[in-house]
Formats: structure tokens, sequence, C-alpha cells
């Protein structure tokens, strides 16, 4: 299935939020950058990139869009890579939409993730740029809402009913049951009551709410309802759902006008080569399950999903993981991956499915945090290196907001 010629993975069509148009003092710049080490599966530092479009610039590391004039639309990207000695190896075009910001009515965007959509970074840089875009979400840790949990893969959301020190999936409810009636694990809610954990990775960012006589919870391993005799076991529990419906209706939040859906990071870190396969089929399973659970309840809701990123490289990856796997192997699961995303999601935007390029835009060293390192303890001199394994920078962040941005602003025109 992957060949030795490189597979180019991008989606049919790449969204791009321009500069304001007519500044008379330019001060709203723009930029967009395709880099080719990220979508060239595999990648050779001895490939030729070529690009044809009317656009943009070749750099040789990647295709950069930062100018804009009052006329563009829409134009054909096509990347042709070749071998040192000019054989063609592979070609594949998109095409590039042009979309302005808006300032009309309010577009509410919820987020689900994990680690990377926990940090907020990318999801307040898309709101912003994109402009009046409303976050929702059960979680807030500084600045906008969301549903990301650190180190949560994308099946976690269908599988953490009880707390096991990584909080519980807001999307899972008692079968047979109404929304309104079931409140949640009682030992997440009681370390979010406590000031202990009021900072903590997992239970940081959430509302305690207090129980109701009534109401359903799961305590110490068991369904019970909730008496004035203190919890008693329902003896007709069948086990638990996963519910978008049952979300929108206990949470109260606004009806979003998109939830996109960004994982991948905490799937492929140790599955290795061999185990790549199942794990893969897991991921765009969920992926797919989790689509359909939104559609369910709205076929209007559109669906973004992102694609994972590159990591940081092979300093970085040593000093978080040891010997466990490598950087390389971690980068062709995730570019592996995004080809499994992009042929069961892409060309589905009539369905309102739309893919993300954040693989494509994400700088893997200028946008990761950095150190300076010695090559050994004898080395009189330091060298500059990506010091985070999978996670990047505020740069490669607000990279992935950029991408988010367009595909945001690609929705509101596809609604109006």
């Amino acid at each position: 299935m992957y060949s030795q010629a490189p597979v180019i993975l991008l989606p049919e069509k790449i969204s791009v939020l321009r500069d304001e148009k007519n500044q008379l003092i330019r001060t709203d710049n723009e930029e967009f950058n395709i880099y080719y080490k990220n979508i060239l599966y595999p990648y050779s530092e001895e490939y030729d990139i070529i690009i044809d479009c009317p656009w943009g610039k070749n750099f040789g590391d990647r295709w950069c869009l930062d100018e804009f004039t009052d006329d563009m639309r829409s134009a054909e990207l096509r990347i042709n890579v070749y071998s040192g000695f000019g054989k063609l190896l592979a070609s594949a075009a998109c095409t590039v939409e042009i979309f302005e910001k808006s300032r009309e009515k309010q577009f509410d965007l919820l987020c689900i993730g994990d680690s990377m959509t926990m940090a907020e970074t990318y999801i307040r840089h898309a709101a912003e740029k994109a402009r009046n875009v409303n976050t929702l979400g059960t979680r807030r840790i500084r600045s906008v809402n969301h549903e990301g949990r650190g180190g949560w893969t994308c099946s976690a959301y269908f599988e953490r009913y009880e707390d096991n020190d990584w909080g519980v999936s807001p999307f899972l409810f008692p079968a047979g049951y109404g929304a309104d009636e079931y409140y949640g694990d009682t030992g997440f809610y009681k370390k979010l009551k406590d000031p202990a954990y009021s900072t903590s990775y997992s239970y940081t960012g959430f509302e305690y709410s207090p129980i109701k006589y009534g109401m359903l919870a799961f305590d110490g391993g068991r369904l019970c309802r909730f008496t004035q005799n203190g919890y008693e076991p329902v003896s007709d529990f069948k086990g638990f759902e996963f519910s978008f419906s049952k979300y929108m209706e206990r949470s109260g939040i606004e009806k979003p006008g998109a939830v996109s859906l960004l994982f991948g990071a905490n799937e492929f870190q140790l599955c290795g080569y061999s185990g790549f396969e199942s794990a893969a089929e897991e991921y765009i399973e969920c992926l797919g399950r989790i689509t359909r659970s939104v559609k369910e309840y709205d076929s209007g809701i559109s669906v973004i999903i992102c694609m994972p990123i590159c990591g940081g490289g092979g300093h970085a990856w040593g000093k978080k993981m040891g010997c466990m796997g490598s950087a390389k192997q971690y980068d062709s699961c995730i570019k592996m991956a995004n080809y499994e995303l992009l042929k069961s999601f892409d060309k589905r935007r009539d369905e309102g499915i739309y893919i993300c390029p954040m693989l494509a835009v994400c700088d893997t060293f200028n946008g990761f945090p950095k150190e300076h390192a010695r090559s050994s303890i004898y080395s009189e001199n330091t060298e500059l290196r990506v010091s985070d394994w999978v996670h990047p920078s505020d740069t490669g962040y607000m990279q992935m907001g950029d991408a988010l941005a367009g595909v945001i602003a690609c929705i509101r025109q596809n609604k109006k």
C-alpha cells in the first residue's frame, strides 16, 4: 500500500484566510506555508520540489503564500516531486481557496481533542483570526472553552466513564436514561471540589456542581441513584453509550456551527511499525463514530477533521521517551495515519465534513520549543535543538490556528 514513490498528503481543497483588503497602514498580515517535509511520505532531502501555481513562492523547504491581491479566489496548486536526477517521482494537485475575514454573525465552535486542544492556543488563535468566533465546551483553563484532555486518545472518549486520575468523558451516558438524569462519576466531582486538585492536569478548568436527589451517578464502580438514603444501586443498568445529543442536552451549551476533532499524538507514539494497522483502524473508526454522532444530533453541524502534526525530532524524543520507539517511527506512523484519514474523510464537503491541513502548516523546527544542548559532556559548544517530542510552541500552534481559521471561513461562506 505504501510504495517507495512518495505519497503527497494534501486534501482536495485547502482554505486560506487572507489579510484585510485595502489597508491604508498595513497591520493585518497573513502567511500560509506548506512544508514539504511534512506532506511527503517518505521524504528525502534529495528531492527537488517544483511548484506549479500562479500564487506564492517556492522557498525550497516550503510553499509560502504571503501576498494577496483583490482578485484572488481559487487556484490549483500542483506539487511535483523529482529525484536528484530529474525523474518525476510523484505529482498531486489541490485547490487553494481564499477567504476573507468575517465580521458577520457569531460562529460557534466546539473543539475536541488531546493535550494540543487542552493547551487552547490554536483554538484562541483561530477564533481571533476568523473573528467573532464563540468557543464552546465544558472546560476552560485560561481563555477559551473546549473539550481537550491531555494524554487521551480518541477512543478514550468512548471508554472513560469512571475517573482513574485522567478525568471522564463528557459524552458517555447510561444507556436508556435521559441526559438530565445523569450526574456523572462521583470520584471525578469529589476531586473537582478538593482544593488539592484545583490545578492538577486532569482536573483544572472544570466547574464543580453538586448532585441532586433523584439523579443517577457512577459511584464505587456501580450505577446508582442518589436518594435521601444515599447511593442506591440501579438493577437494570445496561452499560454506557456515547451520545453527542445527550452531551448537548446536559451541558446546555449553544449548538455549534462546527465541531473540530484533533487526535493522533497519543494513538501513534508507541504503536510501532507492526502495530500501526490496528491503531489506525481504531483511530479512523473513532473519528467516524464521533462524526456520525454529531450528524445524528444535527446534520447541519459541520465536522472538521484536523490532520495531526509531525513530531519534534530525535533529541526531544530521546529526552522524553528514552529508548521507546523513535522520532522517525512516530513521524512515519503519523503520516500513514494522515493517509488513512484522507482516504476516509476527504472529498466529503457535501456532507459537511472538512479537512483541516494542520500537518502541512506546522514548522517542526521553528514551530517547536527549543533548547541549547551539548553534543556531549566534553563539548564546549551547545547546539540549538527541539526540546518537545510532540507539542509545538506557540508559534506552531498559531500556524495550526491559521489553518483552522481558514476552514471556519470556508464553512461560514458555505452556510450563507
